[in-house]
C-alpha cells in the first residue's frame, strides 16, 4: 500500500496564486497526501513567519498533512530552476563556503560548522512554534557531490578540527593525496571519512528539537565518502526519516544503458540500511519537462516495486507541470495496486 503521496510547495505559492484552489484540487486528485512546505534554505527563511502560518492553516483546511522541508546548506549549483537566472543562490554573509580538495570555495554551499548549525537549529525551534512536526533537511546535507571520490569541506578551519581529533599535523595537500587514493595514506583517508559522517551526523544531533521528527534526504549512492553514514544517523536518531535520492530527473539518464539498474542498486543499498525507519522515494523532473510523463510514472513503479511505499516528488522553485499530476490521477489505481503486491 502506498502509505504517503508527498510534494513540496512555497507558502507564499499556497497564500498568492490565483489558481490555487484548482492546483490544491489537482494535487489532492492525484492522490498527493502530505505538502512540505518551503522553510529554511541557504541561510534565508523562504518567507515571512505569518505567511508560513498561514499557509500550514491553509493546507491542513484543504485535508493535507503537512511537514517543513529546508536547504540547509544551500547547493552546488542551481537546482531550483536553471531557466531563471534571477534566483538568489548565494549563501548566508556569515555563513563560510565549503572548500573542496584543491584549497577552492565551492559555490553557494556551506561548510557545516557551529554558526550555521545554530541558524539552522533556530529555524526549526520556529518551526515547533507553528505547528510542525516533521523536518526533512534536503540532500545537500552532505560533504561532498556525486561521485565516487573522497571528499569533505577542506577550509582550514576544518583541517584545524581535523588534526585536533586525531592528533597529527596534516595539511590539504596530503589530505587530498589521501582521499585520492594514496595507499601509504589509506589510514588517513578512513580517519577523514570518519570525520565527515561524524560533522553530518552531529548536524542532526544539534538540529533536533523534542517536539520534530527530523529527516535527511540520500544522494544517489551517496554514501560514507561523502559524509553520510545512515547507521550513524539511525543510531542518534532512531526515528529519523530518510529520503533515497534518485539522481535519474531527466530522459536521458533514466534511460541510458544501465539507467534503471543504476537507480534500483541505490535504492537497494540505502534501504538496506534504511531498514524500518521511514522512507522516502524522490520522484521529480528536473529541469522542467526534461522527464517525460510516461517515464515519470515508470520511475515511481520501478521505485514501489524496490519496496519504497513514500513517494516524494521534488518541485524546486516551480509548481510541476499540470499534465504530470493529470498522469498520476489516471495512474492512481494502477500504482496503489502496484505497491500492495510488494
Amino acid at each position: 500500500m502506498i502509505a504517503s503521496m508527498n510534494y513540496t510547495v512555497g507558502a507564499n505559492f499556497v497564500m498568492k496564486h490565483p489558481e490555487i484552489s484548482k492546483k490544491l484540487k489537482m494535487l489532492k486528485d492525484a492522490g498527493v497526501t502530505d505538502l512540505w512546505i518551503a522553510g529554511y534554505s541557504y541561510g534565508k527563511y523562504d518567507c515571512d513567519e505569518e505567511t508560513l502560518r498561514r499557509a500550514r492553516r491553509r493546507l491542513l483546511e484543504e485535508g493535507f498533512s503537512t511537514g517543513v522541508l529546508s536547504l540547509p546548506v544551500g547547493h552546488p549549483g542551481n537546482s531550483l530552476d536553471p531557466f531563471n537566472p534571477n534566483i538568489e543562490l548565494a549563501i548566508k554573509k556569515t555563513w563560510r563556503y565549503r572548500v573542496d580538495k584543491h584549497g577552492k570555495e565551492e559555490y553557494y554551499i556551506a561548510c557545516i560548522n557551529d554558526t550555521m548549525i545554530n541558524d539552522n537549529l533556530e529555524a526549526a525551534k520556529l518551526f515547533t512554534q507553528l505547528g510542525f512536526t516533521r523536518h526533512f533537511f534536503d540532500d545537500d546535507l552532505r560533504l561532498g557531490n556525486h561521485g565516487d571520490e573522497v571528499q569533505g569541506c577542506f577550509c582550514d578551519d576544518c583541517i584545524q578540527k581535523f588534526n585536533a581529533q586525531v592528533g597529527m599535523k596534516l595539511d590539504r595537500e596530503t589530505l587530498k593525496r589521501a582521499c585520492l587514493g594514496d595507499e601509504a595514506l589509506l589510514d588517513i583517508k578512513e580517519k577523514w571519512i570518519e570525520y565527515n559522517c561524524s560533522k553530518l551526523t552531529d548536524f542532526m544531533v544539534r538540529t533536533k528539537v523534542p517536539e520534530m521528527i527530523s529527516g535527511i534526504m540520500v544522494m544517489h549512492d551517496g554514501g560514507r565518502i561523502h559524509g553520510i553514514s545512515i547507521p550513524d544517523i539511525k543510531k542518534a536518531l532512531p526515528d529519523c526519516m530518510f529520503r533515497v535520492g534518485e539522481w535519474h530527473f531527466d530522459d536521458a539518464k533514466y534511460l541510458s544503458p544501465g539507467g534503471k539498474e543504476s537507480l534500483a542498486n541505490s535504492v537497494h543499498t540505502h534501504l538496506s540500511l534504511i531498514g524500518d525507519n521511514p522512507a522516502y522515494s524522490e520522484s521529480t523532473i528536473f529541469p522542467a519537462g526534461a522527464l517525460s510523463p510516461d517515464n515519470f510514472i515508470d520511475k515511481i513503479k520501478l521505485e514501489l516495486s524496490l519496496g519504497l511505499k513514500n513517494i516524494f516528488v521534488m518541485g524546486g522553485s516551480r509548481f510541476i507541470d499540470d499534465i504530470y499530476w493529470e498522469r498520476l490521477k489516471k495512474d492512481r489505481d494502477m500504482l496503489i495496486a502496484l505497491s500492495e503486491e510488494v
